[in-house]
């Protein structure tokens, strides 16, 4: 299957089996071929003794990968879950930034039990021009920031990065950051619209909470916040980027008080229902470096 896509103001969300290409062109209108080639994962490193089973405090440490050529070059892309390397950096080859989400081949150890989270195709990847950011504008930071950057550690038990397996066994569908009951959640971006949609007031276990924005571009990103102790700022309301949204961390928690992240993206023309699941550290990433270029020393 042959996919055109052309480079916009906000990154680009593709699913794609083996030996499907994509045609991505660039702001400046050359076109680079993405030929998908193999595709694959195996276990590092579990202290499980029946894979897909979990048991309280088990580590699965894995590695995926997929071959690629772009523009005939080959070229092997690979990632490390769930380790300090989980933070990646994203690739920029011939004037192409990609990010490797997923591969579904992780789920020959892993269940889909703790989120949503598993790629419809074979290979999940974001991809920009390298001379553009992931979006137009700069992003408020949604949570306070760690000092240093993220780290796995802070992760709830160490494991619940995008994908990590959790207890073990369970991709974990979000990511989360370890934070004391009470930390202020802030709009990122702009949403024309929010609500709780699901809430312990409403007989729910949890207060999640969902934000909307439409790009000018055709695109939606849907960005979602869990285990908030209350809102901040009227449902269903416009927020501007950087208003205080809510108090985190205090609803359903588990073994660490957290706030669980979520990232979607709905592509041009599409059905929100085929919204497409990313990290959200390509977000938190991006907050890192508008942090950088916007402080002084």
């Amino acid at each position: 299957m042959i996919i055109e896509k052309t480079a916009r103001e906000t990154l680009t969300a593709v699913e794609v089996d083996v030996d499907d290409e994509i045609r991505f062109t660039l702001a400046s209108g050359e076109v680079r071929s993405i030929r998908i080639v193999r595709a694959s994962a195996k276990v590092v490193n579990t202290t499980l003794e029946t894979m897909k089973v979990e048991v309280p405090g088990a580590v699965t440490n894995y590695r995926f990968w997929v071959d690629l050529r772009i523009d005939g070059h080959k070229l092997t892309l690979a990632r490390n879950v769930a380790t300090q390397a989980s933070f990646y950096e994203p690739w920029e080859i011939l004037g192409l930034r990609i990010w490797l989400d997923a591969v579904d081949d992780i789920f020959a150890f892993l269940t889909e039990g703790h989120g949503q989270c598993r790629p419809r195709r074979r290979v999940r990847l974001a991809l920009q021009d390298a001379t553009l950011r992931i979006c137009p504008v700069l992003l408020h930071p949604w949570c306070p920031l760690p000092r240093g950057g993220l780290r796995v550690e802070r992760c709830y038990n160490g494991e619940d990065v995008w994908l990590g397996a959790y207890f073990g066994a369970a991709a974990h569908g979000g990511l989360d950051i370890n934070h004391p009951a009470g930390t202020p959640i802030w709009a990122p971006i702009s949403f024309d619209d929010h609500e709780l949609f699901n809430s312990v007031a409403a007989g729910d276990n949890n207060n999640r909470w969902r934000g909307v924005h439409r790009w000018a571009d055709g695109s939606t990103w849907i960005l979602q916040v869990h285990h908030l102790i209350r809102l901040r700022a009227a449902e269903h309301t416009r927020l501007e980027a950087g208003a205080l949204l809510a108090d985190a961390a205090g609803v359903w928690i588990g073994d660490h008080e957290h706030s669980h992240f979520v990232f979607r993206v709905v592509e041009p023309g599409q059905p929100v229902e085929n919204a497409i699941l990313l990290d959200p550290w390509i977000l938190f990433h991006q907050m890192y470096a508008d942090r950088r270029t916007t402080m002084a020393e």
